[in-house]
Parts: C-alpha cells; sequence; structure tokens
C-alpha cells in the first residue's frame, strides 16, 4: 500500500509516522520518494482503512495524547483526511507483464 499526502506543509515527521504504522501493524513501513519526487509513506499489508481511521482520530475534538490518549496519535495531528490518497498496489501474478 503507497500511502502519502501533503505533510511537509503540516509539518508531520513522516518518519515518525511511518513507524507509528509499522509498530501499530506489525508491518513494515518507511519513507521513500515517488516518481515525483515527493515523499510518502509506504506500509505493506492491507491496513489503507485503518490507517485512515487512525488519522482521523488523531485529528477528533478533546482528544489527548496525556495518559488516557491515544499513544502516538500526536504525530499525525493535522493531517487532514481530506488530504489523504491511498493507492493500492496490487502484484502482478506470474506470466504477467
Amino acid at each position: 500500500m503507497l500511502f502519502y499526502d501533503l505533510t511537509r506543509r503540516l509539518g508531520v515527521d513522516l518518519k515518525k509516522a511511518a513507524k507509528l504504522f509499522a509498530q501499530k501493524f506489525a508491518t513494515g513501513g518507511s519513507v521513500t520518494k515517488n516518481a515525483a519526487g515527493i515523499d510518502e509513506i509506504v506500509v505493506q499489508g492491507d491496513v489503507s482503512q485503518e490507517i485512515y481511521d487512525m488519522i482521523a482520530e488523531a485529528n477528533e475534538g478533546g482528544g489527548g495524547s496525556g495518559k488516557g490518549g491515544k499513544k502516538g496519535l500526536e504525530v499525525l495531528k493535522g493531517v487532514l483526511v481530506d488530504n489523504i490518497e491511498m493507492v493500492e498496489e496490487k502484484r502482478k501474478k506470474e506470466g504477467e507483464q
């Protein structure tokens, strides 16, 4: 799964966000540059909707990252779900080009 948005303008640390996703979903997560030279977060596995939900939850009013808050979600604060683009990459089957 490729997952990216305009986070540079929002001051979101992509490396911290990728680490949060990797830990939360016990999968691989990293920051890479796409073909256009824009940083993006790449997360392995089918967790697109879960990540989208995490971002929405991080930006709900009344939350908080204190002892009772959601651990790590402050990294996602300020990311607007309207700015998120989720792109599913399908692996090619053998024999496909």
